[in-house]
């Protein structure tokens, strides 16, 4: 029996420093049946340079788009493969990442979406963390604005798209994807291996709160909006959308903005989130307890030496844990 083929789309556009690593991980896989779709939106760099060298093994094409989200639906629409993937212009698959998701699927023909856990990776490519991924669960997803999962380490049936529909024309749009997804039916499915890795860079279009957060509130609602919402979960709306806000001082955090404009901002998201849902105590305590921790982190990062800091927070680590075995007992 012939093995399924795996098409992977990378949208790209003025990518040519980040892109290389990005194919070689790709065409690095030990899984033979890959095709590579590389659709660039008219860069203007040495992107096209740089795919002209990997001509033949990679497919590719370049002209004008409207974003990501057009680039990679129209990738998906020349692909060939039962089980598809996109990723961004700067992450990479891990090796063996394709033949893991393949032999799952193949193993459990109910599933239409599979993912692994993340890691994530500097400019330089060197490692800063490893993301375990949670299992999925719909209405954590939707009451805390959680992806859940980390779009390098993804791969999904055709027909989970061709039923569930392609990728809406925004940012965020692998978030609203696996919320439309779960609402059309489709069961997804995390497995305990890294498949893939995101990288963290100034670029990063999703550490603009001035974007990300806006779009998470239309994406709650969204959910909340659709025809195939769950009896079940229709008395959350306010609470979802209450933690969405909140969800925005994450990424508020994430820009490279002064703390006193990111301490603002944080203030305002959190007075947003008290007016959607004034109930959500436990919710909005955490978060506004969790800026006090991060205001307080930047402060110090600023000015203690690199050595001190790390060392505060290496007692807090080990505090957090003794309090959590003592009220373990």
């Amino acid at each position: 029996m012939m093995q399924p083929l795996v098409s992977v789309v990378i949208p790209c556009l003025n990518r040519a420093r980040l892109l290389r690593p990005t194919l070689e991980s790709v065409l690095q896989q030990d899984y033979s049946r890959l095709e590579c779709i590389v659709v660039d939106g008219g860069s203007d760099d040495e992107t096209l340079d740089l795919l002209r060298d990997f001509e033949g093994r990679v497919r590719w094409i370049s002209e004008p788009d409207r974003g990501p989200s057009e680039a990679i639906n129209k990738g998906w629409q020349m692909a060939g493969g039962d089980i598809l993937a996109w990723l961004n212009a700067d992450d990479l698959w891990a090796p063996g990442a394709a033949r893991t998701a393949v032999s799952y699927l193949s193993n459990h023909p109910e599933v239409d979406v599979v993912y692994g856990d993340c890691g994530l990776i500097d400019h330089r490519g060197a490692p800063i963390a490893l993301v375990s991924a949670r299992d999925w669960d719909l209405r954590y997803a939707v009451e805390h604005c959680d992806h859940i999962i980390y779009q390098p380490a993804s791969f999904m049936r055709r027909s989970i798209l061709e039923r569930a529909g392609w990728l809406w024309p925004k940012l965020c749009h692998d978030h609203e994807l696996w919320l439309r997804i779960a609402l059309a039916g489709g069961k997804i499915q995390r497995i305990p291996a890294v498949l893939g890795y995101a990288r963290h860079h100034a670029g990063n279009l999703g550490y603009r709160p001035e974007i990300v957060v806006p779009l998470k509130v239309e994406i709650t609602s969204r959910f909340f909006d659709h025809e195939a919402l769950p009896e079940a979960l229709k008395h959350l709306r306010r609470r979802a959308l209450s933690n969405a806000y909140l969800r925005g001082i994450d990424y508020t955090f994430l820009a490279s903005a002064s703390l006193t404009l990111k301490a603002g901002q944080s203030l305002a998201l959190v007075r947003q989130a008290v007016r959607t849902d004034p109930w959500n105590l436990i919710g909005i305590t955490r978060k506004v307890t969790r800026l006090m921790d991060l205001v307080l982190a930047a402060v110090l990062r600023r000015y203690l030496s690199r050595e001190l800091y790390e060392a505060l927070r290496h007692v807090k680590r080990l505090s957090l844990r003794f309090y959590a075995t003592l009220f373990a007992r």
